[in-house]
């Protein structure tokens, strides 16, 4: 039987993903009122409900790896729930295409050959503080209409393309809604694009 992604209700905290569900429900603009870390604790326990409704992880110690990641929410690395709950590489790698398999993403396997977007970042410091929190980063800004986001987690997508949407609303050089991508970064090139976009030996 096929597993339903995101059936299960394991939360961090009760208003992360209460709060971001009502904004995303309101209004695109009310999401940018959620901060970078309520987004990611709602980005968390939607990706640990997904791999405990797949059987890729214990439910019984995943409320427990929820709290643990929430504590470590405000230590200074990049926070990917993936790489917080599974270290291994192989197993890792593994989650990531089970995941994908639902999400049908592009993996670009050359991600880590294209520089940051080092203009965008300085123009959008929240954005690149979010990214940091969330275990994602930009990997093409280079247009006006479109926006290209990447991380191991191909569920980050959408929560952090809806927040970062309403970011840019308040940015007068932005003349019009952005078309977003989220791409999947192959596990083995992530420390080389943490070490590039944020300048941190290593990420989790």
């Amino acid at each position: 039987m096929k597993p339903t992604v995101g059936a299960l209700r394991l939360k961090l905290n009760e208003s992360a993903e209460s709060q971001l569900a009502r904004a995303l429900r309101v209004s695109d603009a009310t999401i940018g009122r959620v901060g970078p870390r309520l987004l990611a604790e709602a980005i968390a326990s939607h990706t640990v409900n997904a791999l405990v409704e797949g059987e890729m992880l214990d439910p019984g110690t995943a409320p427990e790896s929820l709290r643990a990641y929430g504590t470590h929410l405000g230590q200074e690395q990049v926070h990917c729930i993936l790489r917080f709950l599974i270290p291994d590489e192989g197993k890792l790698a593994m989650a990531v295409n089970w995941l994908n398999s639902h999400t049908r993403l592009n993996v670009w396997e050359m991600a880590h050959r294209i520089p940051p977007p080092k203009s965008f970042y300085q123009a959008h410091p929240e954005i690149l503080g979010a990214c940091k929190m969330c275990g994602t980063v930009i990997i093409d800004a280079g247009t006006p209409a479109t926006l290209t986001t990447g991380s191991i987690n191909p569920l980050a997508g959408d929560f952090l393309a809806n927040w970062i949407q309403s970011a840019l609303e308040v940015d007068p050089a932005e003349t019009r809604p952005r078309f977003f991508f989220h791409v999947v970064v192959p596990p083995r090139h992530w420390e080389a694009i943490v070490r590039a976009h944020f300048r941190i030996e290593y990420g989790i």
